[in-house]
């Protein structure tokens, strides 16, 4: 990440350092070539998928490999499947809205997957008590503010607050701390950016049913319109168009990525 963030980064340099794992190499050339991305030639190494796909594209699908492998041992317990679902099904709506918006789609992508980062910390790191915690927010019918506070009271902080200590431990760029740290704070109205789009799109995987915890979010896009800018904002699809494309990228991803 620290690589491919600053402005004079060489390609086959991040080539190599990708190329330094083969099988995770192989991993992201098996996700590149799937047909969720659809690309019209094969590709056939990391260097010429930073050529047909752009630096940003790959740089999502290394950190989606990367995260899968993260998460690994925990992905078979069900309640912790659905905060890895839920961070997959924002960074596919941040991609969908940020088109709909003319925002660099890949950037939202790559900020979608990362914005919890916190949570998967926590989960991967504390797997029984996470769990324990999300069937806790289950069963009290709790939201994403409620599980904040139980966090808290558990860890000492809350997801937002450990995914930024990580960002900054990590070296991440200055935008992505910012969305990591506070995409649960709503933006300031009539902006669009990164903020706003992750904001947004985080809500827009509760209100579909991708929530990490508790029961869906009862809201529709038309209660989002009020937080989120009109530029674009016709152009995205209904609930039930959302849903299906979401639900039907994510299974072609979870494909991709858990195939043997």
């Amino acid at each position: 990440m620290r690589m491919v963030s600053t402005d004079d980064v060489v390609f086959r340099r991040v080539s190599e350092l990708i190329r330094v794992d083969s099988a995770f190499s192989a991993e992201v050339l098996r996700v590149a070539n799937s047909p969720l991305l659809g690309c019209r030639q094969e590709v056939r190494g990391i260097l010429n998928a930073l050529a047909i796909l752009g630096l940003e594209r790959l740089k999502g699908l290394v950190m989606t490999v990367a995260l899968r492998n993260f998460l690994s041992s925990t992905l078979e317990v069900p309640v912790l499947l659905r905060c890895w679902r839920h961070s997959l099904a924002c960074a596919l709506l941040a991609e969908l809205v940020a088109e709909a918006c003319w925002v660099d789609k890949d950037a939202c992508y790559t900020a979608g997957l990362l914005h919890d980062m916190g949570r998967l910390s926590l989960l991967e790191t504390y797997p029984g008590e996470y769990a324990g915690l999300l069937e806790t927010v289950d069963e009290a019918q709790g939201d994403a503010l409620s599980l904040m506070e139980y966090e808290r009271e558990m860890f000492d902080a809350d997801h937002c607050q450990i995914g930024r200590w990580l960002a900054e431990d990590w070296g991440l760029p200055t935008d992505l701390k910012e969305i990591i740290g506070c995409h649960h704070e709503p933006p300031a109205h009539g902006r669009l950016d990164q903020h706003t789009i992750i904001h947004v799109s985080c809500r827009l995987a509760d209100m579909l049913g991708f929530q990490a915890a508790g029961p869906a979010r009862l809201d529709s896009q038309d209660d989002l319109r009020r937080e989120f800018p009109q530029c674009g904002w016709d152009r995205l699809k209904s609930d039930r168009e959302l849903l299906l494309a979401v639900a039907g990228k994510i299974n072609a991803l979870e494909c991709s990525l858990f195939a043997s």
